[in-house]
């Protein structure tokens, strides 16, 4: 009896137990959020609705398939539960767009209906979005804006829309084995990889056209047109792209566009589109965002497969279900739109005369090269050439290269701050040895000018003891300090990257002395020696300006500010070297007279060592700088070209 009793009570606590643990009746929120969770994934899961599961899944997965990778978050705003067992979910819905600055936010609604403890819901494609039907898909569309162009200093287009041709292969109709024989023929005409390109129209389809290269009209016109007809499946298709005026024009500075790339489309987090033009350098590429605007983006509910099954009905297969519906409507519904807006004009500061001047005189340099005209009064950069031995490279505002003499006009501040003037005499000897190393001057250097020089003599003649002979009486950090009153050294945001060049505060003994006369470890770049003369010309610190209205949000380097006195010292020792000394060649320049300094400084390791020619040079609101990598002394290489830029600049 104890026996039984007992077996009994324990049953009792079994059911009691497990009535304690069961789940409690779903009050409808349950459902409600697994719904969310199960929309925002576009997986039914374990929901129970009024059609076969399968049937849900597959009108989840179509919808978002039209629109991958875009999907909504979406979260539950409230459940309404009726006293004839049925609720109505309020569902919010929050769409991340690409290109699109708010999220797309709106509601929708879902109606279920009490099931024992659970509930079954009605499916209808608008729980997932307004207005959307049985058998419509969505579908997201771009449309590109304008991409503007990059404007000369006059407000006239530089860059702009220009014909080009895409030059190709159409593989319809050919073999495999033609279509890699036209591949060769057109990449020898073309001069592109052959390999690269047989291995590219070797992996498109079979009816695919497979472009090998874009030229301007003009590049497509002076190729062989014989040779092109001649190949089996070449096709030119006819297209505009926004370039500069010739191949080579401003090509560092102004930079190129192509057509969007798989990784271009990855690094854009969803910014970029397929087929859309991007910046792949130069201000195209800094100015981007501004010159391409932004694209319009359209979510439509379209015709796609045939309707929902109704509840009970068998599921279509995965092939019935992505037919289009014989009696879908063709016109489209649109949901959700933005226009595209056009991308803004970047104007620079480039006078389109004076940069083609300044390649032009560059053209037959067979080194890297560069010439740069600034406005001292205004901080303008009215060109920035490049020669053709630059190789695309932009030498004038990333070069780092030891200026040589021209720096002597900084050493000459420093030395003006020691209490010297351009009448004070300097000792100039055949040569000067500094801390055991010695110090001559440059091949030829006139004896009559040797002794006791003037300062004036010393910078016509640029005679390198008169300045290593005083590194003893100018210490290392206040030549720095002299270099960063003329520009040397500041960081500003030109809009490109820009090398301000660097004199290091610490040099000792040799190292000092090299920098007296521009060498050891000063370095600098033709747009920094530019602004050095700018700096000169203004009489106070000039920070360049390459696109009009940026601001450069400029630092200077450390140390006082040039004073109109100092720099009033510098262009007369300037004058001299024109007057006097290595630039005479700039003499007979009609208008203001002229200024300026070479400089020539040794690099590598050839005996004799080989040499930069430098130059920088003013007349009235016009400085020059002038770089040749591999060159003869600064008068011989560089003065004829600081005439071309300053003849070319005459009356701007």
């Amino acid at each position: 009896m104890l026996r039984r009793a007992a077996g009994l009570l324990f049953v009792l606590a079994l059911v009691l137990a497990g009535a304690a643990c069961s789940s409690p009746k779903d009050d409808g929120t349950g459902t409600a959020k697994a719904l969310a969770v199960a929309l925002a994934a576009h997986t039914v899961g374990a929901l129970a609705f009024d059609q076969p599961a399968a049937a849900v899944q597959r009108e989840l997965t179509e919808l978002s398939r039209g629109i991958d990778p875009v999907w909504p978050k979406v979260t539950v705003d409230g459940v309404a539960v009726k006293d004839d067992g049925t609720a109505r979910i309020s569902l919010g819905y929050s769409w991340t767009l690409p290109n699109v600055a708010k999220p797309w936010t709106y509601t929708t609604g879902a109606d279920m209906k009490r099931n024992g403890d659970g509930w079954t819901i009605s499916w209808a494609p608008d729980m997932l979005v307004p207005r959307l039907e049985a058998g419509e898909r969505l579908k997201i569309s771009t449309s590109y804006p304008h991409r503007a162009g990059i404007l000369a200093a006059d407000g006239q287009s530089i860059v702009k829309d220009r014909p080009v041709e895409t030059l190709g292969i159409n593989k319809d109709g050919l073999s495999e084995a033609v279509a890699a024989a036209s591949a060769k023929a057109l990449a020898a005409v073309v001069v592109v990889d052959p390999a690269a390109y047989l291995a590219k129209v070797k992996a498109y389809g079979p009816v695919a056209f497979v472009d090998a290269i874009t030229l301007r009209q003009e590049a497509y016109d002076a190729l062989d047109q014989a040779k092109l007809k001649d190949i089996k499946g070449f096709l030119a298709t006819p297209g505009t792209l926004p370039l500069a005026p010739s191949r080579t024009f401003a090509q560092a500075v102004l930079g190129s566009v192509h057509e969007a790339t798989a990784e271009d489309i990855k690094k854009s987090d969803g910014k970029v589109s397929a087929g859309q033009v991007v910046g792949g350098s130069g201000l195209q590429a800094s100015f981007d965002n501004q010159l391409a605007g932004t694209p319009g983006v359209t979510i439509e509910a379209v015709a796609g497969t045939a309707a929902t099954p109704a509840p009970g009905a068998t599921a279509p297969s995965a092939t019935e279900a992505a037919a289009p519906s014989a009696d879908a409507t063709t016109s489209a519904k649109i949901l959700f739109t933005q226009a595209p807006v056009d991308g803004k004009d970047v104007k620079t500061t480039l006078v389109p005369k004076l940069q083609t001047a300044a390649e032009d005189a560059l053209a037959d340099v067979k080194t890297p090269s560069s010439i740069v005209i600034m406005r001292p009064s205004t901080g303008a950069i009215l060109a920035a050439a490049n020669g053709p031995d630059s190789n695309g490279y932009n030498t004038a505002f990333l070069g780092q290269y030891a200026p040589g003499s021209t720096f002597k006009i900084a050493t000459s501040l420093g030395l003006f701050r020691e209490g010297m003037t351009p009448q004070s005499t300097l000792s100039c000897t055949p040569e000067y040895t500094a801390d055991g190393k010695k110090f001559l001057n440059a091949p030829g250097y006139a004896v009559d000018a040797e002794g006791q020089i003037p300062m004036t003599v010393a910078i016509a003649h640029s005679c390198n003891t008169a300045f290593v002979s005083q590194y003893k009486n100018l210490a290392q950090d206040k030549l720095a300090d002299a270099a960063g009153a003329l520009g040397i050294g500041m960081t500003s945001d030109l809009g490109l990257d820009a090398f301000m060049g660097v004199v290091p505060r610490d040099s000792a003994g040799t190292a000092h002395a090299a920098s007296m006369i521009g060498q050891g470890k000063v370095l600098v770049s033709p747009l920094a020696m530019a602004t050095l003369m700018s700096s000169a010309v203004k009489g106070a610190e000039v920070v360049p300006v390459l696109v009009a209205g940026r601001d450069a949000k400029a630092k200077p380097a450390e140390g006082p500010a040039v004073t109109a006195k100092e720099a009033e010292g510098l262009r007369t020792l300037m004058r001299a070297s024109v007057t006097e000394g290595y630039l005479t060649n700039l003499a007979d320049l009609p208008g203001a007279p002229a200024i300026g300094k070479t400089g020539t400084a040794e690099y590598g390791t050839d005996n004799p060592p080989r040499t930069h020619s430098w130059v920088i040079a003013a007349q009235g609101d016009i400085a020059v700088a002038v770089f040749v990598e591999d060159g003869d002394l600064g008068a011989i290489t560089g003065g004829p070209l600081a005439k071309a830029a300053l003849e070319a600049a005459a009356g701007n």
